[in-house]
């Protein structure tokens, strides 16, 4: 199955050529603050999409505060536009095992953060939620030391998401969020895409990510 993968569109993707392919993955940061009316944007786009793929799966980030403090409005919303939309929870589509959460740890004062200081015990309640074996992994932050490194040399992924994918069987596991972290990377059985979409400076001039599962 071909994949199409994006992230952090930031409500600049009808600047975005989406290439075909079978699913559609969005790793959230659909929006620059999560309003009403970007959110609708957002949905509208990605419906837009929606009958050039099989599916369009997405997740909300950490710019995307109306998923937040909505959350059912909010999936009312995209699967009204026939979009997979996943928050802490598993998809069977045509076979294939999806798992979407948007959590991240603690950046700034932004949408989806785990708790600051807390030992890690947020993160790890959230990724054990994950099954065993997940075909495809779309989370909005990154896992530590892989596609997560700042522009001035911080690493900034979570490590307790690193552990639970080590502990599981993973084929690809597509995230975002960090804008400069953008690439791909294989490590083990797993296949590690930071899809964001737009650079540093928020313009959308990284190109969607083509992979086969």
């Amino acid at each position: 199955m071909t994949f199409v993968a994006v992230s952090d569109t930031h409500n600049r993707a009808e600047q975005v050529v989406i290439p075909d392919g079978d699913v559609l993955l969005h790793a959230g940061d659909l929006t620059m603050k999560g309003s009403r009316g970007e959110m609708e944007r957002a949905a509208r786009w990605l419906g837009s999409l929606r009958a050039r793929f099989r599916a369009v799966v997405a997740i909300p980030g950490n710019h995307d505060f109306g998923a937040e403090s909505d959350p059912a409005g909010s999936r009312a919303l995209f699967e009204g536009h026939g979009i997979t939309w996943l928050v802490d929870e598993p998809a069977v589509i045509d076979g294939v095992t999806f798992y979407g959460s948007p959590w991240q740890p603690w950046f700034l004062d932004w949408a989806f953060n785990f708790p600051q200081h807390d030992g890690g015990v947020a993160a790890r309640a959230a990724w054990a939620k994950i099954p065993a074996a997940v075909d495809v992994l779309v989370t909005h932050g990154p896992p530590r030391g892989i596609l997560d490194e700042t522009s001035d040399g911080e690493r900034v992924g979570c490590p307790h998401l690193l552990a639970a994918i080590r502990q599981r069987r993973i084929g690809a596991h597509v995230f975002g969020h960090i804008h400069e972290g953008y690439g791909q990377e294989r490590h083990g059985e797993t296949l590690f895409v930071n899809a964001s979409t737009c650079n540093v400076q928020y313009a959308a001039v990284q190109l969607p990510v083509v992979i086969e599962v």
